[in-house]
């Protein structure tokens, strides 16, 4: 079977019991990174939506109408669409359709080009093919004709805008050809905006006028198989591993612009009125989409992470003096190049939408500390993150408070307090949450913030004066509360506080993504980790299955419970196109598989590789080059319940630790040389050397 397909049957349906859900498209998708594109239609014509990383309306203030917006739409005229199906080449970045007795091929190339082929029969019309742009959020529109192209400018300036934001559409048809009984006619698209360049309409002409279909369509295939060659998941369970090696692709399609990463729907719009404006929500959506990129060896979709983060930096240093702190804190959200979306007169935390919590910009440093850890990369984390973890670490140095030895966090909420403004909010209705006491999630982020700076600046040599006070807070920040619920010791969402909400999985976030708890963590803290875990039942949460069942995987649940968790997450949530219809944002559930994947078939976040940790051994399995901490890519195999073809390529040179009770010996793949290891128990250590592998046996 081929993992890297997937077909759809019929028409996309937007909506359930006749109503729209979220916004979520669900027709079929392609896109290379920067542009994206989701098919749709009416009752006669096929309509492709087009949006772009990079076409923001830069509208500042929470209420207003800015954020992401729809570039326009193709329409493809008098289709007829009673036979409808697509078929889409993961491994291609290919569609191939037919509609009625009509066929299309249709992908988008790496240099923001979209190609189209149309096929009819000789004697049939070929339809009418234009552009269309909204008008909507009074965005200014014109039309133009130059040499054979036609163009299509949409933008958004004047005043009470921040920045001014342009994009420009240029079609060109590339010629007709007959064939076997058949015409095919070919149609090439530029898609450029002001960001890309400042003649981006110069550009975007230059670009239809010299493009070539077939090496387009040759480069754009060589794409999509190198991203795929990069690491390989084979599960006998195909259903999963077609949605891991779709995820990884429709997460690919909407992280390829290192300027402009994606907000809460990616490149995905189809109007221009998406929920939360499409913005960076930093209290786990903007984060969540990354959650699975680094295991499944694709650092290189982190690289435009930083670039929203880094530019708030002006703000982040205000914000932390709200506070009466130095460094850097965050409110819930905002847009790219600093977009307000945060700003809200009455809001009672300094007209500034925190929603009760101080975590925001820890959260914020989880992506990078597992960009570190994974590829200890230190010439990438001075350039891209090192400045901004160290200027969080900053914040929460004077925030936290010593009390008897130990340090806590106090007035920090574990859940957003909704709506903490106007007239009518109710100081003592939230007293609890306002004023909570070592919030859980909070905890967890914070200690992995302090083990992340120091080990960064361990290694790179810096801030030595900071470490006696990090090496303290790590060693003496408060202990995660618990309380006793249903008869079993819990986690409590905060020590002073809310104790328990039936919701979310804020309660289980420092378990995973925030990695403070894990196999080797002890059984009294994993028997209350798993007590936690299964209270409540979240692995359909519409905010935090992303979480949960990874998180599960790390303290060791049973993987029968998480594979079915997957698979209701596919019946209750998966659209024909493979996102995954949630209340919470429109990307951010594509990590959930792949994930949870990575984590069921290796571990390594305690700094020892673990292979196949929370997996059913009575069901084979193999994996190529996932990542693990280190800077090692790992490869395995499980059948008849025994682990071979174990080979670990090491990429710095790092000291590498394997649990394994099987293997006799370590042999240099170089030159067949034995490495010599130490044994504890069941864990070896052995000495590396970069870039060579190295072969469990």
């Amino acid at each position: 079977m081929n993992t890297y397909f997937n077909e759809i049957t019929s028409k996309p349906v937007n909506t359930v019991d006749g109503k729209i859900l979220y916004k979520i498209p669900a027709g079929a998708m392609c896109g290379n990174g920067d542009l994206g594109v989701v098919f749709n239609n009416d009752d006669n014509d096929l309509i492709i939506h087009l949006s772009k990383c990079d076409f923001w309306k830069f509208a500042p203030g929470a209420n207003n109408d800015g954020g992401i917006k729809t570039v326009g739409s193709l329409r493809i005229k008098n289709i007829d669409l009673s036979r409808y199906n697509i078929k889409q080449y993961f491994d291609k970045g290919l569609l191939e359709c037919e509609f009625g007795s009509l066929g299309m091929e249709f992908f988008v190339a790496p240099e923001n080009l979209i190609y189209f082929e149309i096929k009819v029969a000789e004697n049939a019309e070929i339809p009418c093919v234009c552009f269309e742009m909204p008008d909507t959020c009074n965005s200014v529109n014109y039309e133009f004709s130059d040499n054979g192209v036609n163009g299509y400018t949409r933008s958004f300036e004047g005043e009470g805008l921040d920045l001014t934001s342009a994009v420009t559409v240029c079609c060109r048809e590339l010629g007709t050809r007959s064939s076997d009984g058949f015409r095919f006619v070919r149609y090439c698209l530029s898609v450029v905006s002001n960001f890309d360049s400042e003649n981006y309409t110069d550009k975007g002409i230059g670009m239809v006028i010299g493009c070539d279909y077939d090496r387009d369509k040759i480069r754009t295939q060589e794409k999509w198989q190198k991203f795929f060659s990069a690491s390989k998941v084979t599960l006998a369970d195909k259903e999963i591993e077609k949605f891991y090696n779709s995820s990884l692709y429709l997460l690919a399609i909407c992280m390829g612009n290192r300027e402009f990463p994606p907000g809460l729907f990616g490149n995905f719009v189809t109007d221009d009125f998406f929920p939360w404006a499409g913005d960076y929500h930093m209290n786990y959506n903007y984060e969540a989409p990354y959650y699975c990129i680094f295991a499944a060896n694709h650092p290189e979709l982190f690289d435009g992470y930083m670039t929203p983060v880094n530019e708030m930096s002006d703000y982040a240093e205000k914000f932390a003096g709200f506070f009466g702190c130095k460094g850097y804190a965050f409110p819930v959200s905002f847009g790219p190049k600093a977009l307000d979306v945060f700003s809200m007169a009455d809001c009672k935390e300094h007209g500034v939408l925190f929603l009760g919590q101080k975590s925001h910009a820890a959260y914020a440093c989880v992506i990078p500390i597992m960009h570190w850890f994974s590829t200890y990369d230190k010439e990438y984390a001075l350039e891209n993150y090192y400045n901004f973890v160290l200027n969080v670490a900053a914040f929460w140095e004077d925030y936290l408070v010593r009390e008897k030895g130990r340090y806590v966090i106090k007035n920090d909420a574990a859940h957003e307090i909704p709506y903490y403004r106007g007239k009518k909010f109710n100081y003592f209705t939230h007293k609890n949450q306002i004023e909570a006491v070592n919030a859980i999630n909070s905890l967890g982020l914070v200690k992995l913030l302090f083990n992340g700076v120091y080990d960064m600046a361990k290694e790179l040599g810096l801030n030595k004066e900071k470490y006696p006070l990090w090496e303290d807070i790590i060693e003496n920040l408060s202990d995660f509360p618990t309380f006793i619920k249903r008869g079993k010791r819990c986690f409590r969402y905060s020590k002073r506080g809310i104790r328990w909400r039936d919701e979310n999985t804020v309660g289980l976030q420092h378990i995973y993504p925030a990695s403070q708890i894990g196999l080797d963590s002890g059984e009294k803290l994993l028997k209350i980790a798993r007590n936690t875990y299964f209270i409540n039942d979240r692995r359909l949460d519409d905010n935090g299955s992303n979480s949960y069942l990874p998180g599960g995987a790390r303290i060791g649940v049973d993987p029968r419970f998480l594979i079915e968790g997957i698979h209701q997450n596919i019946n209750e949530f998966a659209l024909p196109n493979r996102l995954f219809r949630h209340h919470g944002g429109g990307i951010e559930h594509l990590t959930t598989i792949p994930a949870t994947i990575n984590e069921m078939l290796m571990q390594s976040h305690e700094g020892v590789i673990r292979l196949f940790p929370c997996w059913d051994k009575k069901s084979s399995a193999a994996f190529e080059n996932l990542r693990a901490d280190g800077a090692f890519l790992v490869s395995a195999e499980l059948n008849n319940e025994q682990i071979s073809s174990v080979k670990i390529k090491s990429i710095k040179g790092r000291k590498c630790s394997v649990e394994t009770t099987e293997a006799k010996s370590v042999i240099r793949e170089s030159d067949k040389k034995d490495i010599q290891f130490e044994r504890n128990g069941s864990i070896i250590t052995f000495a590396t050397q970069a870039d060579e592998v190295y072969i469990l046996k």
